[in-house]
Order: structure tokens, then C-alpha cells, then sequence
């Protein structure tokens, strides 16, 4: 019977091998702000932008708002952003939790690298569980209501205020060579600032998505049937394997030039997974001409509609 002899210097390598410990995580790129909060109004959203770091490591932060939900878009600029792969990263502003979120890719008109996120909500809307358990503790006797109300309850504003001003930084990891760490402060006030810009800029797009006497005019969808079949087509992997099925009710802001912008998702049937999915590829694929004023010209509106994701037998 042959039997395999390992030389000395191959038992050398082998050892050394086995002893060699396994490569550290690579250590997060933290950033400090280099400039303040700065608000930009548009047609069809509001923007807060802030510098982060210098030199190489300089990164800018978009966080945009184009309707009325909890939800906000992010868009970071510059090197850190490089070369990104994967499908999915993992964002959150902690002290929450990361969440895994679909990304997209391009370059700013400066040559930079820009990855953008959709949907990120910055704080829990949910009331506090701490506060739910001690109320619990003091009744004795423990109850479930299935009651709709209590599956879709709120935090007070005074809570959700609490967590916004608790807010300490913005950490992205995975897609990017180097976990990101934004530290941030005066998260409140900035938060404030979005949601009155939001507030004046949802009143003016609703009231332009409904057209009128006065031959104003709504959205109107162009090529709908192609960009919808490619909706359905990028049914998403893991829920296409476990025969899941939804459907996923969203708003989308369109502006002027008819470019969607925006997305929120409404109401959902089947799991939150699509709903991700659903915006994102709303973005990337829907075309529209856009809504007009009295006077014929173009204005950023709404747009709602239902996609339904269906496995064919």
C-alpha cells in the first residue's frame, strides 16, 4: 500500500499555515464633519448636505426627502465609495441596528464615485418596547390584541424626537472595501429642518398630481407595459425560491422632466423584502411624461400605483 510522506519543508509550510492567524477585519474609515448642515430645496425634494473628512477621504452625504413618509434616500460621494461589490449593504444610523439594503452606482459630474441607498428609515417609528414591558409588569397579566391598531402603533413625537437627537453616527459595511463610520451631531435639528422643507414640498406636489379644470394635467406613464414587465422580471432571488408572493402599493415623486426621483412605499401585502425592491427598480426603470401647470409647463408631482409580484405556474 502506497502511503503519502510529507518532506520536512513541506511539514514546515504546513505548520506555518495552520499557526498563521486569520486576517483581521478590516478596521471601519471614521470620518469626522468638516462642514456643517446645508439645506437645498428643488422642485421635487429637499436635500441636507455635509462633508465628512479631508483630502482623499473627503466623502459628501446626501440625505434626500421627496414625500411625506418616514423614509429617506442617501447618497455618498468620493473614494471611500469605490469599487463597490455585491448585491446588498449593510446601513444604519446607529445606536440602531444595520439594515441590509439593494444599492446603485454612478459617478458624480466631478468624476467621483457615488453609491446610493433607497429607503433607509433613520429612526424606529415603533413606541418603546421598554416603556410597553414596564406598563405589562405593572398590570400582572400578560395580553396579545391582534387589533390592527396596535400591529401599526406610533411612537409619541416626543419619543421618535428622543431618537433622532440619540444619534451619533451613520455606519455603512459591506459593498465597500472599508466599513464607513460617519460621525454625526445635531442629527435633531437637521431632521427638523428636512421635514419642514418635506412638509411645504408634499402640500405643493399633491396638489399638482391632480390636475383640474383649469387644464392642468396628472402624470402619465410612456412605455409602461416594457418598464413594468421589467419590474416583474427582477423578481427577487431568495423570495422566488421560497415561492413568496406580494404586492407593494408605492408613491413615487417625478419631476419636471418626467425622471422619477423619489419613493415610498404606502402599504404592502406579503413580505417587506419586496418593498426594497419594489422603489428601487421603480427608479431605475418607470418613464413618465410629467404633470402640467394651468399654463402648459411642466411641474414635479405624485405618482402611486400597485406592483404585484406573481409566480407564473
Amino acid at each position: 500500500m502506497r502511503r503519502a510522506i510529507l518532506s520536512p519543508v513541506a511539514l514546515t509550510a504546513a505548520l506555518a499555515a495552520a499557526l498563521t492567524p486569520a486576517p483581521a477585519a478590516a478596521a471601519p474609515l471614521v470620518l469626522k464633519p468638516s462642514s456643517d448642515w446645508a439645506l437645498k430645496s428643488y422642485d421635487d425634494k429637499c436635500r441636507m448636505i455635509r462633508t465628512f473628512g479631508s483630502g482623499e477621504d473627503e466623502l459628501v452625504l446626501w440625505i434626500d426627502k421627496g414625500g411625506p413618509g418616514p423614509a429617506v434616500n442617501l447618497t455618498l460621494i468620493g473614494r471611500a465609495v469605490r469599487s463597490p461589490y455585491g448585491a446588498f449593504t449593510r446601513i444604519g444610523f446607529a445606536p440602531g441596528d444595520l439594515v441590509e439594503r439593494s444599492f446603485i452606482t454612478a459617478k458624480s459630474s466631478k468624476g467621483r464615485p457615488v453609491l446610493g441607498v433607497f429607503g433607509v428609515q433613520p429612526v424606529s417609528l415603533l413606541p418603546d418596547e421598554a416603556l410597553a414591558a414596564d406598563k405589562q409588569r405593572q398590570s400582572g397579566e400578560e395580553q396579545v390584541d391582534f387589533a390592527d391598531g396596535a400591529l401599526t402603533a406610533v411612537a409619541s413625537e416626543a419619543t421618535i424626537q428622543q431618537r433622532y437627537a440619540a444619534i451619533t453616527a451613520l455606519e455603512l459595511n459591506g459593498a465597500v472595501i472599508d466599513p464607513i463610520t460617519l460621525q454625526i451631531d445635531d442629527m435633531l435639528p437637521m431632521a427638523q429642518q428636512l421635514l419642514a422643507c418635506t412638509a411645504a414640498l408634499t402640500d405643493r406636489l399633491a396638489r399638482a398630481s391632480q390636475g383640474g379644470a383649469d387644464g392642468s394635467t396628472r402624470i402619465k406613464t410612456r412605455d409602461e407595459a416594457t418598464w413594468a414587465g421589467k419590474i416583474q422580471a427582477d423578481y427577487p432571488f431568495h423570495l422566488l425560491r421560497a415561492g413568496q408572493q406580494g404586492r407593494v402599493a408605492v408613491r413615487v415623486t417625478v419631476n419636471k422632466e418626467g425622471e422619477p426621483t423619489f419613493c415610498e412605499v404606502t402599504a404592502y401585502d406579503g413580505p417587506a423584502s419586496f418593498n426594497d425592491s419594489a422603489c428601487l427598480l421603480m427608479l431605475r426603470h418607470a418613464k413618465f411624461s410629467p404633470a402640467t401647470d394651468a399654463a402648459g409647463n411642466p411641474v414635479a408631482a405624485f405618482y402611486s400605483t400597485r406592483i404585484t409580484y406573481r409566480i407564473n405556474n
